[in-house]
């Protein structure tokens, strides 16, 4: 995968590394356990001008392209996941506000969030939808004086404990809306959900809204594209964060696993010399050859605006969160009762590569989507 790496993106992949050893592997069991990470640590990410890396540097972004941007994701997934979401719900508000925010949007909001003096959620999921993105019923309603009233709720919104900006979606006489809700607003309430499976330190949180105020000037985008223009903005960068996350952590399950191997002794020989074991340690590192390219085979072709991105996108999540599944389970069985254990750092990779099959669409989205474009795929190929 390196010779296809820029020296430039090779050299940020080396900070990244660095970064990731200094200020976050050496903590994560503790964040995990205590399921909340610290304010330093958001503060160091934010210094770093990581949280708003893919932005302009007119607004105070690095400008990096999307491969970077994956490069960024892949060393916070291999040291913790929880860390690498709230980077993916923040390019998700950023990159979409970037896109269909007016200009007045873009001034007030992109840069603080470019810099990381606030953090952004997004907030589309919704207690009784699921996946399903038409059934959202979470209402705006015209007020007078040029304010929208807003009631509903949103829940299992990553980084909703610590942000300070959401980008809600929901209906305005039934036509799909998205819009900003400070988090300081009248009638929101955020309520913390605790003692998930995995990403136990991603900050999640229901958001319930009883007659809350907003201004019409916070609608983003056009009433009625919410869901097929606005929404899908922030999705698609959801998946590529996602995506280059779990690769990470496939990188991680591969390398504690071959470390373990060597180290592990039966008798007179080590681990890594018995062939059920290589047989483990062979998929997972095909795996994170092959995710490799799906994965940065999708930042290219977002960076190049192809018209195969969404695809690629989708390819590289689904492929990278159900090899993330497979490689943390092998990953615990290489360690046998060890692993099981929550001193062993696979052990959080266990729990945290399920919620890479579920956040972003479920593995079962992404199949039904998938599915239908091959067929497609074939249909144009035999006319």
């Amino acid at each position: 995968m390196q010779y296809l790496l820029t020296e430039q993106q090779k050299a940020r992949q080396r900070e990244f590394k660095a970064f990731v050893s200094e200020n976050v592997e050496p903590f994560a069991d503790e964040w995990d356990r205590e399921q909340k990470i610290p304010e330093s640590a958001i503060s160091k990410l934010a210094r770093a001008r990581y949280l708003g890396c893919s932005l302009p540097t007119q607004y105070g972004g690095q400008g990096w392209d999307t491969v970077t941007f994956g490069l960024l994701n892949e060393a916070l997934g291999r040291g913790f996941s929880s860390l690498t979401v709230l980077l993916t719900v923040q390019t998700m508000v950023s990159k979409t506000l970037l896109k269909w925010g007016s200009a007045e949007q873009i001034q007030k909001w992109i840069p603080p969030l470019a810099k990381g003096e606030i953090l952004g959620a997004f907030a589309l999921t919704e207690p009784g939808a699921g996946s399903d993105l038409h059934s959202l019923v979470t209402e705006f309603t015209q007020s007078e004086g040029g304010f929208l009233i807003l009631n509903g709720a949103k829940q299992w919104i990553t980084g909703a404990q610590l942000a300070s900006l959401f980008l809600v979606f929901g209906k305005l006489g039934g036509c799909p809306v998205a819009c900003l809700v400070p988090r300081e607003t009248p009638g929101l309430e955020v309520e913390p959900i605790r003692d998930l499976m995995g990403f136990r330190a991603a900050g999640l949180g229901k958001l319930v809204f009883n007659n809350a105020q907003i201004p019409t000037a916070n609608v983003v985008g056009k009433p009625g594209f919410a869901l097929s223009h606005v929404a899908p903005v922030g999705l698609h960068y959801g998946r590529i964060s996602t995506s280059c996350s779990a690769l990470g952590l496939v990188r991680g399950c591969l390398e504690e696993s071959v470390a373990w191997a060597r180290k592990r002794k039966i008798g007179s020989q080590t681990v890594a010399d018995l062939g059920m074991i290589r047989s483990k340690i062979a998929e997972m590192g095909t795996s994170l050859e092959a995710g490799s390219y799906l994965c940065y085979g999708a930042c290219r072709a977002a960076d190049e605006n192809l018209p195969e991105a969404f695809e690629k996108a989708v390819l590289a999540k689904y492929f990278a969160s159900r090899a993330a599944v497979r490689s943390a389970s092998d990953a615990v069985q290489v360690r046998g009762a060890a692993g099981c254990h929550v001193s062993s750092p696979v052990s959080r990779f266990y729990r945290d590569a399920k919620i890479m099959e579920i956040i972003e669409g479920t593995t079962q989205i992404h199949e039904h989507i998938l599915g239908g474009m091959f067929l497609q795929q074939d249909r144009r190929s035999s006319h």
